[in-house]
């Protein structure tokens, strides 16, 4: 009798650096659901608007690409 396959776990998005895994760059973070960084963009309405920008010009440029 085989083992069970092991299924890799999935790897949180960087709500922030769009496109990359959450490398838990902010001291204490365990992910991007108590990330200070994370906290602080969504929290500041300009930087969240240059946030959602970001991730426009992001799916369109993986759209581009195919």
């Amino acid at each position: 009798m085989s083992s069970p396959a092991r299924r890799a776990r999935p790897q949180a998005k960087c709500p922030i650096r769009v496109g990359e895994a959450c490398s838990l760059c902010h001291p204490g973070a365990t992910g991007p659901q108590d990330c200070g960084l994370v906290y602080l963009v969504m929290d500041d309405d300009e930087l969240r608007e240059a946030l959602a920008d970001n991730r426009r010009e992001h799916q369109a440029r993986s759209r581009e690409q195919g």
